[in-house]
């Protein structure tokens, strides 16, 4: 199948006619009817995603603490009140874990391979009246039936914290990692202490990403000489570093930018750990900024703009971009003919350049998943459509020529994509009232 143009816009439509054409002329026709489409679009009239299950809906909680993770056979979904597992195949709820007394979860964080996450959550405290602590302690459940394994205090995000960033837990490689004065890693499953490692001078830890070959690290770094605010130093550049994941030694320390420094406070998030690869925006929710790549002795690879001849990368958003450690695959928006019009487009990271591109027609892309080769992109297409409100497109990760291409019965919201023997589960993590099902699981008709 060849690939996709960004001016190729007739073959999703003349998909849809040909839909139309078939459901309406009589029997003694499909048959060339059906030859006709296939000449045209290379698909079949009617090929689309069908719901298999979907979960019942959560009670109304709010937005902090949510997220979505495919652990083995298990789905878990977390939010403020609760972290529940259901099974992949059926959706049928396996287990729940919620927090005790009346403290919630503040944030989470999850090592798949280990089949651990571990919770953000307020102290033990239960009675009403008592003073809590909000957000001191992790807290580990075991994926596998929701068990809590073991708890620790943490030091509460105060104006007292030496540390950038709201969310101190980090999890990966078997450990869990909490920032403070330095970095303190202890094991993910037992809570036993690993070590503990002091950032480089002058530094201030944020963000960490632990992975099995090394344990990133984002840090503000500033002039010794220059004096410190809010318990960072005044001025600070953002910096990666990477840590030994037996011993916690520094292995390298780098700072972030080509030719300019980047802020400590721009909008920062991890998309690999191990390479390191880091999406950082100029401040939160900006279109400017670039997502920096680090080889495995910490030298920095060009960095890729959000903005250049491919468009504005969707950087905003969890789902618009994804890498396999070695290609960055993103979401793209581009203005021509009078309107915006969408692609997909994969970038090498050790050079920093455009491998290649494949149009979306005129429709937003509002997810992006990589798994097994295969760049899946659900987009939403006009609301006026006759078939559905979501398109399916399936390219292939090495040269994203285009797969399959398949329409959604059903509307779908998701803000995360998951594949499960033949399944393409969206999770949804809205906080809308009343909420939509945690999951919901599609099939190809």
């Amino acid at each position: 199948m060849a690939t996709r143009t960004d001016d190729d816009v007739s073959d999703r439509r003349g998909r849809i006619g040909c839909m139309l054409i078939a459901g309406g002329v009589a029997v003694v026709l499909i048959g060339s009817v059906t030859a006709g489409c296939l000449a045209v679009t290379g698909r079949f009239p009617g090929d689309s995603m069908d719901i298999a299950w979907k979960t019942p809906a959560d009670g109304n909680a709010s937005k902090q603490g949510n997220g979505a993770w495919l652990a083995g056979d298990t789905l878990v979904r977390s939010r403020s009140n609760a972290v529940t597992g259901y099974d992949a195949g059926s959706g049928k709820r396996a287990w729940e874990y919620r927090p005790p007394g009346r403290s919630e979860i503040c944030g989470a964080e999850a090592d798949v391979d280990s089949s651990v996450l571990l919770v953000t959550r307020d102290d033990d405290t239960r009675p009403a009246s008592s003073k809590r602590e909000l957000c001191t302690t992790v807290a580990a459940i075991d994926l596998k039936n929701g068990r809590e394994m073991w708890h620790a205090p943490i030091p509460a995000h105060d104006d007292k914290a030496t540390r950038f960033g709201p969310n101190p837990v980090a999890a990966g490689g078997g450990l869990a990692v909490l920032a403070d004065q330095g970095l303190r890693a202890v094991d993910v499953r037992t809570g036993e202490a690993r070590w503990t490692a002091a950032v480089p001078k002058n530094c201030v830890p944020g963000k960490a990403a632990p992975a099995k070959r090394h344990v990133a690290a984002l840090l503000a770094c500033g002039d010794p000489d220059k004096p410190w605010r809010d318990n960072t130093p005044v001025g600070a550049e953002l910096h990666a570093a990477a840590f030994d994941p037996a011993t916690g030694a520094l292995l390298w320390s780098t700072p972030f930018g080509d030719r300019e420094p980047v802020s400590h406070s721009v909008g920062t998030s991890i998309l690999s750990a191990d390479p390191l690869v880091v999406s950082a925006s100029t401040s939160s929710g900006s279109e400017h900024g670039a997502f920096h790549s680090f080889d495995k002795d910490g030298r920095p690879h060009p960095p890729i703009d959000f903005n250049g001849a491919y468009g504005t990368l969707d950087a905003k958003r969890p789902l618009g971009s994804a890498t396999d450690g070695t290609r960055l695959y993103a979401l793209a928006g581009y203005y021509k003919k009078g309107g915006t019009r969408h692609r997909a487009v994969a970038f090498d990271l050790a050079t920093g350049q455009q491998v290649w591109k494949t149009g979306l027609d005129d429709s937003p892309g509002v997810g992006l998943n990589l798994q097994d080769g295969k760049v899946t992109v659900i987009v939403r297409t006009s609301a006026t459509s006759a078939v559905a409100n979501e398109d399916l497109y399936v390219l292939d990760a090495a040269t994203g020529k285009e797969r399959d291409v398949r329409s959604f019965h059903d509307g779908v919201a998701p803000y995360k994509i998951f594949e499960y023997k033949g399944l393409l589960i969206g999770a949804s993590l809205s906080d809308y009232v009343p909420p939509p099902p945690p999951f919901t699981a599609y099939e190809r008709s």
